[in-house]
């Protein structure tokens, strides 16, 4: 175990997790201009930077499936259960139960896009089904996810230090993504859905065997560097094809999935990688993302979604053209990153080290 591991922290997954917050918002920046540029009429895959937003963005979050995973077996396993349960309640749980809150207040209806629940009653319904499902926010589906990797911790780790058969049960749970795939978001009545937990229990597992014998593992990407290279930009380019020839699923796979998950796969141990040889010298400017990473996450889609109101002119002029879409999704990014760390900041200066109860670590 390297010395930094046994502080606790290790400066290249703290960048690559900044890293990982930062495409999370850039996917999510662009579908205001995207949906103003195709006449309100939702995203239009036919669109050459609707296709790229994807392509580059899409799955982003298994980012942080692989960092969790790595960061459990390398650093958490050896604090024992009891800690690590405590962490995810206090810092994860708590976090989640009062934005869940905060963002279940307010309601819509046939009349009214956005209205105040009628009693009481009506709030608390909504709040519970919010936190089942992950709801309150377009983002909070990752939520009931997170969970559900928390509670099979235990099972992927004794698969991860048994013997042969459990080594290979754990190989077959990281290749299981690539037959069963996570179900698309559903903005109106969403659910749950036990494919999409299986899909990133995948990553996790992937992560949690990477972090197992960290400083091997990045030895074997630093070996097979140019394939997972070569894998990323190939698959990147399949991936746009198969936008172009409204290529979803192959019999009951979606084969769009399943190469968006290896191609993450390939990219994570390459930014693990990169992060890894800077050694010392990680950019300072990410540091602050990487630590505001979970409140970010929370809610920086209050504040895209806000940024409809300052797009909605551009309805009449119909057509967006591409460098335009690109330029104001950079404002929506921008936007929603500082009011999101304006309020990060504000949390933090009024409650102190409690704060991270309010917006997680």
């Amino acid at each position: 175990m390297t010395q930094s591991q046994s502080t606790g922290f290790l400066g290249y997954l703290h960048s690559f997790r900044g890293f990982a917050i930062l495409n999370i918002v850039a996917i999510h920046a662009f579908i205001p201009p995207l949906i103003v540029s195709n006449n309100m009429q939702g995203l239009d895959m036919s669109n050459p930077v609707a296709i790229a937003n994807e392509v580059l963005f899409h799955d982003s979050t298994i980012y942080f499936a692989v960092i969790s995973g790595i960061l459990f077996s390398a650093i958490l396993r050896t604090k024992g259960w009891r800690k690590f349960f405590t962490s995810k309640v206090k810092n994860v749980l708590l976090p989640y139960i009062f934005f869940t809150l905060l963002f279940s207040i307010m309601t819509s209806t046939e009349s009214e896009p956005v209205a105040l629940h009628s009693d009481l009653l009506s709030y608390l319904k909504t709040a519970l089904n919010n936190f089942i499902v992950g709801a309150a926010q377009g983002t909070y589906w990752y939520m009931p996810v997170l969970f559900f990797l928390y509670i099979v911790t235990p099972l992927l780790d004794f698969l991860l230090h048994a013997k042969e058969a459990g080594k290979i049960a754990l190989g077959i749970i990281i290749l299981t993504p690539l037959a069963i795939s996570r179900i698309p978001l559903e903005f109106v009545n969403p659910s749950l859905h036990i494919e999409t937990m299986i899909y990133f229990t995948g990553a996790y597992a992937a992560g949690m065997w990477v972090g197992n014998d960290l400083e091997n593992s990045i030895k074997l990407i630093e070996r097979l560097k140019w394939p997972l290279i070569a894998t990323a930009v190939l698959l990147s380019g399949l991936l746009c094809y198969f936008y172009l020839a409204e290529i979803r699923k192959i019999g009951f796979v979606s084969v769009l999935e399943s190469v968006f998950y290896v191609q993450k796969l390939a990219l994570s141990a390459l930014f693990l990688f990169y992060f890894y040889k800077l050694e010392e010298n990680q950019p300072k400017w990410m540091a602050g993302f990487a630590r505001d990473s979970f409140a970010i996450y929370f809610l920086h889609m209050f504040f895209v979604l806000m940024t409809f109101v300052f797009l909605m002119p551009l309805f009449q002029t119909r057509i967006l053209f591409p460098i335009n879409i690109v330029g104001y999704a950079f404002i929506v990014f921008v936007f929603a990153l500082t009011m999101s760390r304006l309020i990060i900041a504000g949390i933090r200066l009024l409650m102190g080290k409690r704060s991270r109860m309010l917006i997680g670590s």
